[in-house]
């Protein structure tokens, strides 16, 4: 497809798809990609972690175990560099074993040309007529998370999120929804459960088009809308680890599942009125300092060149490395379930900001005072042998001691 033919596309969608539909079951897709490598290269199959700023994605209780100021930061690129999905991050701990966090992603095409004006009435063709524009979807969170005070290793978070969704100067929409998760991370073993969409996420739309657009919509036989809105069901995600130390705690392997219900039908592993997906995950660690990671994810029902019903899934893979303030991490992933279009090399980093040791004040003790030891005339001294003894009522003995 050239790239001078997405606006029809464009316009075609925005009529078609937007235009009369209250509900729509695939509003905000772009918040189910996901964000991290790590995440990604796992089959997006986690649910619970040791937070970083990318964890109020897939459970905002994370932030609570954030030990260190912290920014992370994800490049994504689609279609050879056409789409990008970008995403930037910062996670804070505060006292009392609490955490904040302020996250920014956006997927979008820019530099799209419009060629809807690129004949004259005459029909000669003007270049300077063409225009570009960019179409994005974006998301604001703010997150919180705190940690169980009776219940060592339990934390709960949640997250309000702002949506801005742009196609050039055609259609505008804003939206809201909070997300709520908790965590439970022993020594070995970790288990998660996050809503996502839980207020159900509304958004609202507003269109302009110029005379020319409108000309194009109903010479495609498409209606004109005015405005629209559209919600987001929520999405309940279950989940858990468990690590396998082995080569004297050299090597961890580290099993990972995740479990989604959505309350809405779909094309996943199965399919009804509160549809299954399924996501599995494998993570290996070096010396704390490798990482190999596998993952499975997105089962979808498909036909084969017969006509017959097959389950297909999509594989990932990925690798990270960790250092002593520094994660950098790679994956390879698909976030379609046909096709090669969409498999992409996404790379993502985190740096933690180095502790700040308080510097105790030198303590300075008081000179200690000038006094002489006073003698109990009842004691002998002999300072040879470094003792103090008593004296004897004997006059005798004491006469002998003298000599």
């Amino acid at each position: 497809m050239k790239r001078h033919q997405i606006i029809i596309i464009i316009l075609l969608a925005i009529s078609t798809n937007v235009y009369g539909q209250a509900v729509r079951k695939y509003s905000n897709e772009f918040l189910k990609i996901g964000v991290g490598a790590r995440y990604l290269g796992l089959g997006s199959s986690l649910s619970s972690s040791k937070g970083d700023p990318m964890s109020v994605f897939y459970n905002p209780a994370a932030l609570a175990t954030v030990e260190q100021t912290s920014i992370g930061a994800m490049h994504n690129s689609y279609f050879a560099g056409i789409a990008n999905f970008d995403y930037a991050g910062l996670a804070i701990p505060i006292k009392n074993d609490q955490a904040i966090g302020f996250s920014l992603i956006r997927l979008g095409i820019d530099n799209i040309p419009n060629t809807i004006d690129l004949y004259n009435p005459d029909g000669t063709i003007n270049y300077d007529n063409i225009k570009s524009f960019s179409i994005s979807d974006m998301a604001g969170y703010i997150s919180f998370a705190k940690s169980a005070v009776r219940k060592e290793g339990l934390s709960f978070g949640g997250s309000a999120k702002i949506i801005h969704r742009n196609y050039g100067s055609f259609a505008t929409a804003w939206g809201f929804g909070l997300d709520v998760g908790a965590q439970y991370i022993s020594d070995n073993f970790q288990i998660g459960a996050f809503a996502q969409d839980i207020s159900t996420t509304f958004s609202t739309w507003s269109f302009s088009f110029t005379d020319r657009e409108k000309e194009v919509l109903r010479a495609t036989n498409n209606e004109i809308p005015n405005s629209s809105s559209e919600i987001t069901l929520p999405a309940i995600h279950f989940g858990g680890q468990y690590t396998y130390k082995i080569a004297k705690e050299k090597i961890h392997l580290t099993p990972i599942g995740k479990i989604t219900l959505y309350t809405d039908q779909r094309n996943v592993l199965i399919s009804g009125p509160v549809s299954v997906d399924l996501s599995l995950g494998l993570e290996s660690k070096f010396l704390d300092v490798a990482y190999l990671r596998l993952g499975v994810n997105n089962f979808t029902k498909a036909l084969n060149g017969l006509g017959e019903e097959y389950t297909s899934v999509v594989p990932s893979l990925g690798v990270g490395v960790k250092l002593d303030q520094f994660d950098i991490d790679y994956s390879y992933n698909n976030i379609a379930n046909t096709g090669i279009g969409l498999y992409s090399h996404v790379f993502s980093g985190v740096y933690r900001f180095p502790t700040k040791v308080k510097k105790n004040s030198p303590i300075i003790m008081p000179p200690a005072p000038n006094i002489d030891p006073v003698l109990d005339k009842d004691f002998d001294t002999d300072i040879m042998k470094g003792t103090i003894a008593p004296k004897s009522s004997d006059p005798k003995k004491n006469a002998g001691d003298n000599k």
